[in-house]
């Protein structure tokens, strides 16, 4: 998305305004709160793993709906980093029963 001549935001795909970018961010953001907080302890860790990943790559895909002249390099490695590294960061911060107990 960049800032058009009327001050309002355009994107690289003709007609697009970014709610569909916008609305996936804050579902997956949502979703993410939900699994790394009350899920995380009454659900099986693999179980969390997975909806962690997922989720970490539905954010990587909302933030780039947002954003203009995207390569497909980025459409791979975006959504893959996210998913590997979402799981890892909330066990990492969850370490041990609580928030940065290791």
């Amino acid at each position: 998305m960049s800032a058009g001549a009327s001050g309002g935001l355009t994107c690289a795909i003709a007609g697009y305004d970014g709610s569909v970018g916008i609305a996936i961010l804050a579902a997956c953001g949502t979703a993410i709160l939900l699994t790394a907080g009350p899920l995380r302890t009454r659900v099986r860790r693999p179980v969390v793993d997975l909806l962690v990943a997922i989720e970490g790559a539905g954010l990587a895909v909302g933030g780039l709906l947002l954003l203009e002249d995207v390569g497909t390099a980025s459409w791979v490695v975006g959504p893959l980093a996210l998913a590997i590294m979402a799981p890892l960061h909330v066990r990492a911060l969850f370490a041990g029963e609580g928030p940065f107990r290791t």
